[in-house]
């Protein structure tokens, strides 16, 4: 929150219940787990790399168990002779806003009388609860960080808006029906966040739910303070989600599947649609950070407070795929492709401007001028763990299909506006409409077991493929390809091209030839959990595309993999603490103030850790204030390499963790 301005796609049956054996699934839920008959220990394949069906079914179907987190993100950390990063104190506590809440800050001092650039970032964990089965002891919601009245705040801590760490869209999930209070089979097993720069569409975490053998598994929303709309959507019993990635426009999101009934591995099509804040489906809307005020536009561009949601179908993965366990999905687009600068108006967007669509259309037609501002491909990664592969799809031939209907005429516009989950309503279903479905392009073989995967967002054919040389009035060549990183068990990092399948703004003409590894980082370590985005290390210009993080849980490790312009790169910096047990760790956003920050979901602690990684340097000069003003050396840390910002107890162990700049 801030005060500042082709393979057969085809539709899900009902018919995937099957219960799962109670005696093979109470090995599995319990901490003494017995590997399978014919599965490896801690895995459900064979030597042979063949899926073992009784631990398939056992893990997916118990996907939070002990035995299903040790698949997952390995064995917990064992290393003790790891730093202590200090703890920066805190210094006091703000006192405005009301209710006798008590937020506290470590740097700066409270000031009514300077000019306040507030900037809050907001943070989302799961995990499972401590006791019991309650949901809401599952899922939490907190303040990451935030810069208020000439104060820093590292610490994260409960929200002051909301006094509790249970989203308030829980309540009203509750209330509707769509998850219920202790059942076991609507806890959170898997969550993502669209990764992108602050202040960008990416409001809202998707989650997950496990299912059970009667109840299918649910995808459900929850976002920050300002950014609480509620969507949801349910699977067909049996298919248990394992990841899940939206875009970075809003478009749609992918989740990759077990088929527990089947032992099958597919990849779900979840085509998204947004709003503003507090509007509904069908109702008024205002002008919410320049989106849409027309109404809600299902599976094109928008600021990402999701209200709707429809699985459009499913992309069946081969029979040497069954076990996906992650994904990632990019256009080449950010949202800020979106941002429009009338001359002489203030800074809006292509929603605000464009409304109504139906009137507008022309408007992002070639030639155009929003042709370039909206997705034209994209591509989804997915890698499975187990059968060391990973798969590409094309997802270029439904954004074409849901593009067209907007844009093309009145009578496919019209159409988009009669929203439902009716196989005849808007989104349709990818098997009516077979042009539109995405085309599986390349399974590529891997030597290691994947354990992270994660994209740039910005394509090469994109119109940033310049930068200017600073202090001079020259540009220089700065091309940045498209690229997949999935980084190995074994500490490799391997790079991927994705060529014209990251579209971008701009109609390619993708060839399989297109994907391809083209280097190699080595050196990561041993044990490597899992990749997240880079959103700035200490000031990295551009580091969505420049740099991810990796981590580490059994060396209470994470650390950063830098890229140059010719795609190589190497690892420039780790960090480490005695403190945590990381499973998943994320970098925060940063906004006007910079100040680089990671959050750690400490797994066997059952909090939140988080540590600063990089200089406090305020929006603001020396001559308007003295609290780490932007045109000095700022405020560091307590140590060279990073310091400790705190931690919060949560009422379970986390197993993710997302965060984002508050609208």
């Amino acid at each position: 929150m801030k005060r500042l301005f082709p393979i057969l796609l085809f539709l899900a049956s009902a018919a995937h219940a099957q219960a799962v054996d109670s005696t093979t699934r109470a090995k599995v839920a319990g901490s003494g787990a017995e590997p399978f008959a014919g599965a490896l220990p801690n895995d459900i394949v064979n030597a042979s790399g063949a899926v073992n069906p009784a631990a398939y079914k056992a893990i997916g179907n118990a996907y939070s168990s002990p035995a299903a987190i040790t698949y997952r993100f390995g064995e917990p950390p064992t290393r003790t002779d790891v730093q202590t990063f200090p703890l920066r104190a805190d210094v006091g506590q703000i006192s405005h806003c009301g209710g006798g809440c008590k937020i506290a800050y470590q740097l700066g001092k409270e000031s009514t009388a300077m000019s306040n650039n507030y900037v809050s970032t907001h943070g989302a964990a799961i995990g499972v609860p401590l006791a019991g089965s309650s949901v809401s002891d599952s899922v939490a919601w907190f303040q990451a960080s935030a810069v208020d009245r000439n104060t820093w705040m590292q610490r994260p801590q409960v929200l002051w808006q909301a006094g509790k760490l249970l989203p308030s869209a829980m309540d009203g999930y509750y209330r509707d029906g769509v998850l219920s209070p202790n059942e076991a089979a609507d806890l959170p097993i898997v969550a993502d966040r669209c990764a992108n720069s602050a202040d960008s569409s990416c409001r809202v975490s998707i989650i997950g739910t496990q299912g059970s053998a009667t109840r299918g598994a649910t995808l459900f929303t929850i976002g920050n303070t300002t950014a609480s709309n509620r969507a949801s959507v349910q699977f067909p019993v049996g298919l248990v989600p394992t990841g899940i990635s939206s875009t970075a426009g809003g478009e749609l999101a992918v989740v990759s599947l077990w088929d527990t009934v089947n032992v099958k591995g597919k990849v779900a099509i979840v085509s998204l649609g947004a709003t503003c804040e507090g509007c509904t489906l069908k109702g008024p809307r205002y002008d919410w950070w320049h989106g849409f005020i027309d109404s809600v536009h299902v599976g094109f561009w928008d600021q990402g407070n999701f209200i709707f949601m429809k699985i459009v179908g499913y992309v069946d993965l081969p029979d040497t795929m069954r076990a996906p366990t992650g994904i990632k999905v990019t256009t080449g687009m950010t949202p800020f492709d979106a941002v429009v600068h009338p001359v002489g108006k203030e800074v809006s967007s292509i929603g605000l401007l464009a409304s109504p669509l139906a009137q507008n259309r022309s408007k992002f037609l070639p030639g155009g001028e929003f042709h370039a501002t909206y997705a034209k491909g994209g591509v989804a990664v997915v890698i499975s763990k187990s059968e060391k592969k990973a798969a590409f799809i094309d997802l270029g031939p439904y954004l074409r299909f849901t593009n067209g209907m907007f844009l093309n005429s009145e009578e496919s516009n019209a159409e988009t506006r009669n929203i439902g989950m009716a196989p005849d309503q808007w989104p349709y279903p990818i098997a009516a409409h077979p042009q539109s479905a995405p085309v599986l392009v390349k399974i590529v073989n891997l030597d290691e077991k994947p354990t992270g995967v994660a994209t740039t967002v910005r394509s090469y054919w994109n119109k940033d493929d310049r930068e200017r040389v600073p202090d001079t009035p020259y540009w220089r060549n700065t091309p940045r390809q498209p690229r997949a990183w999935i980084a190995t068990q074994d500490g490799t990092l391997r790079i991927y091209s994705l060529g014209r399948y990251a579209a971008g703004p701009k109609p390619t003409t993708p060839d399989p030839a297109d994907i391809a590894e083209v280097g190699r980082v080595t050196g990561l370590g041993a044990g490597v959990t899992g990749l997240s985005e880079s959103k700035g290390l200490d000031q990295r210009p551009d580091a969505l595309n420049t740099a991810v993080l990796f981590y580490r849980r059994a060396e209470r490790q994470w650390g950063w993999v830098g890229f140059r312009n010719d795609g190589t790169g190497s690892v420039i910096r780790r960090m480490a603490d005695s403190r945590v047990d990381p499973v998943a760790v994320a970098e925060l956003d940063q906004y006007s103030t910079s100040g680089c920050m990671v959050a750690v979901a400490d797994y066997s602690g059952a909090s939140i850790k988080q540590y600063r990684c990089g200089i406090v340097r305020y929006s603001l000069p020396s001559s308007q204030t003295s609290f780490c003003p932007s045109d000095g050396p700022g405020c560091p840390t307590l140590t060279p390499n990073g310091e400790y910002a705190g931690g919060l107890s949560l009422p379970f162990r986390p197993f993710s963790v997302h965060s984002s700049n508050a609208p």
